[in-house]
């Protein structure tokens, strides 16, 4: 992806033909699954799904979401994002990717997760920091 996103939606509003800019374009569409850009992740930071389970501490259903079974919302691929000490550039692309709104610094609750995130901080403090704040925990 080498395009920014409002030059792509520049092309799409000047577009004659939609199949025109789909295969211009083809290399900045994101053609990657949730399941598929975990299997990624996992291999190359060498993790086990057992340690993201238990670091994300959301149980047996991430195992699922690994699998392919369940569509993760939003708070568990967060919670994975944790469980798996991703940075903030991959939290993002993983939420991109699923179909989910991205972090967003105007949120409080996601500027609690984004600071959480950027301090490498474990998911059970995101939890302290969100509870004193009164937001909703994972």
């Amino acid at each position: 992806m080498k395009k920014l996103t409002q030059e792509l939606l520049n092309e799409i509003a000047a577009a004659k033909e939609m199949g025109v800019y789909l295969d211009e374009n083809e290399n900045e569409l994101i053609n990657e699954t949730t399941q598929s850009y975990l299997t990624k992740l996992i291999e190359e930071k060498q993790l086990k799904v057992a340690d993201v389970v238990q670091k994300s501490a959301q149980g047996d259903y991430v195992y699922k979401v690994f699998q392919g079974a369940r569509k993760p919302s939003r708070d568990i691929l967060i919670a994975i994002a944790f469980g798996m000490s991703l940075g903030l550039e991959e939290t993002q692309r993983l939420l991109r990717i699923a179909g989910v709104a991205r972090l967003d610094p105007r949120n409080r609750r996601d500027s609690v997760v984004i600071y959480a995130v950027s301090k490498n901080l474990r998911i059970e403090d995101l939890n302290d920091i969100l509870y004193d704040f009164s937001e909703a925990t994972f």
